[in-house]
């Protein structure tokens, strides 16, 4: 698993999380329109002008498969049909994100203080505490931490820095920490979680 460092950036020049060439995100997402919406109990305000969109109170963003939950989420048009959004955690949750992957029974999750997110280069970036997971048949498999995680969706690459921006306390600057599980490994706890989830609805 080649490394390349540069400055206090930490890239890792494989496929995500090892998983092979095959496992990208849900490549039909990218043609789904881009929802937003909330529970109606705090604002929703429209600037035309801008272009921008602000939208409070328990805020999701789908697109497909893809899923973004915050407290606040700001949308912006910078090109005709092309959105960026960024989602803001709550004071005591952090903003999450889930996507179904092409292979089978497969999801990446994610979960920051902030989550930024780049319609026209398909990247997510997580920022501040950040907790990068893969999980196959509902169990967890890989997994990373870092006080930035920028997830490229069209060439299914992860990039890792170590330089916390203004954020929660708790990530130490410059510490990257991986975990990565193979799959002859995971294989049995996925197959006793589905047999325990098949005779639990029984």
């Amino acid at each position: 698993m080649p490394l390349r460092r540069h400055s206090t950036a930490l890239a890792l020049s494989i496929l995500l999380m090892g998983m092979g060439p095959a496992a990208h995100a849900e490549k039909a997402d990218r043609q789904q329109p881009l929802v937003v919406e909330s529970d109606g109990k705090q604002s929703a305000q429209v600037d035309l002008a801008r272009k921008l969109t602000v939208v409070s109170g328990n805020v999701s963003i789908a697109q497909g498969s893809m899923l973004i939950r915050a407290d606040r989420v700001e949308v912006r048009e910078p090109q005709d049909g092309v959105y960026n959004a960024v989602a803001y955690s709550w004071p005591s949750q952090q903003a999450t994100f889930r996507q179904k992957r092409d292979r089978d029974n497969e999801f990446i999750e994610a979960q920051a203080d902030r989550i930024e997110y780049d319609g026209a280069s398909e990247r997510v970036k997580f920022l501040g505490n950040a907790w990068l997971r893969m999980r196959r048949a509902g169990v967890v498999t890989d997994e990373a931490s870092g006080a930035i995680i920028t997830y490229d969706q069209k060439v299914d690459t992860v990039i890792f820095d170590g330089e916390a921006p203004t954020v929660k306390p708790g990530v130490v600057p410059g510490k990257v920490r991986l975990v990565f599980t193979p799959r002859s490994a995971s294989a049995p706890a996925a197959a006793s979680a589905a047999s325990s989830g098949a005779g639990a609805g029984q």
